[in-house]
């Protein structure tokens, strides 16, 4: 019987609450390191997502003889329809480097955070294809 002994009892009545207490502060702390993991995920996937826009882009522009806008409309088309929901304000920028086609891709990234806003940028680069006669052995280009 000394498990309840009046000194006891008194330092379990000083305690009642504190659990409670503990959760309050604990429970907003969890909660904001499961938002922030799950804006992470969220921002890495409209990354991806601008990143194929502007692959699918390229692809488009580099075809033989095909227009420079070709580029910028086929990378606006997959970012309306792959990133619906996953990517605003999509803006998209096709332009010819030398003999190569480069597609940049911008967009924000909706947000679970109040008051956070993020945004991705991914761009990507290929040669314009061309044709090309072959060479003889021995031959200078």
């Amino acid at each position: 019987m000394a498990f309840w002994s009046p000194r006891r009892r008194g330092l379990a009545s000083r305690e009642r609450g504190s659990e409670t207490v503990g959760a309050v502060i604990m429970l907003p702390v969890l909660f904001l390191a499961i938002l922030v993991s799950l804006q992470t995920g969220l921002w890495f996937l409209a990354r991806s997502t601008a990143l194929a826009a502007a692959q699918e882009g390229v692809r488009a522009a580099r075809s033989h003889n095909a227009p420079l806008v070709s580029g910028k409309s086929t990378a606006e088309a997959f970012a309306a329809e792959v990133g619906d929901g996953l990517l605003d304000n999509v803006r998209v920028r096709a332009r010819a480097v030398g003999s190569d086609i480069d597609v940049q891709v911008s967009a924000t990234v909706p947000s679970l955070i109040p008051g956070l806003t993020l945004s991705v940028s991914q761009g990507a680069r290929g040669p314009r294809e061309r044709f090309t006669t072959p060479q003889r052995l021995g031959e200078q280009p």
